[in-house]
């Protein structure tokens, strides 16, 4: 295995351990893990049953709407578990790794901005899910760049982005869609979970 290759599995595997053991250190309570489950479960069979059409599933739209509900860590541990679990069904490889990275960064990322009033608003969370899809292209396909070993230039690499990006337009108009459908429900169901299952603990 390329040297390259092998150290950016070790780097993004460490960032991932990291950040389970800062969520673990926090001590949040079991009731906190609840929807968790439940997202992930929900995020892992729609990716699923979509699997036969590219690009096209749920997981990030889920990802993003429990970031923005949330908090960071349920967005991370969505997005990471998500991948982790449908992983088992789709193909566990080392692409798993990434695409953990990925979807938990998304989660990330959204659980932080949802701290911002303007962000728990359907018209942040529609584009937001849209730039996500490509933002997961971008992350994942450094994967594909490094297993380039020695065949890796700016051209190769250019090359590897850019058709990245384009494959994934459908990701990002399905995850618009889907998010402009689901975002109200989704956030008045997970409002009453957080409700009655993380405010009273």
């Amino acid at each position: 295995m390329d040297k390259a290759l092998l150290i950016s599995y070790f780097a993004v595997g460490a960032v991932l351990a990291a950040v389970f053991i800062l969520i673990e250190k926090k001590k949040l309570p079991l009731s906190t893990f609840l929807p968790v489950v439940v997202m992930v479960a929900v995020g892992s069979i729609g990716r699923i049953i979509f699997g036969f059409i590219p690009n096209v599933q749920p997981v990030t739209v889920i990802v993003v709407l429990m970031g923005l509900c949330y908090n960071p860590e349920s967005g991370f541990l969505t997005g990471a578990l998500s991948a982790l679990v449908s992983n088992m069904v789709m193909g566990q490889g080392p692409w798993t790794l990434w695409q953990m990275f990925a979807w938990g960064f998304i989660g990330l990322l959204a659980g932080f901005l949802g701290k911002l009033k303007p962000c728990r608003t359907v018209y942040f969370a529609v584009p937001f899910s849209a730039l996500s899809a490509f933002l997961f292209s971008i992350i994942t396909d450094i994967w594909t760049v490094m297993t380039l070993g020695e065949g890796m230039t700016f051209g190769s690499a250019a090359t590897v982005f850019g058709a990245g990006l384009l494959f994934n337009i459908p990701h990002a108009v399905f995850n618009a869609v889907l998010c402009a459908i689901l975002f109200v429900p989704m956030n008045r169901r997970l409002a009453r979970i957080k409700t009655k299952y993380l405010d009273s603990v």
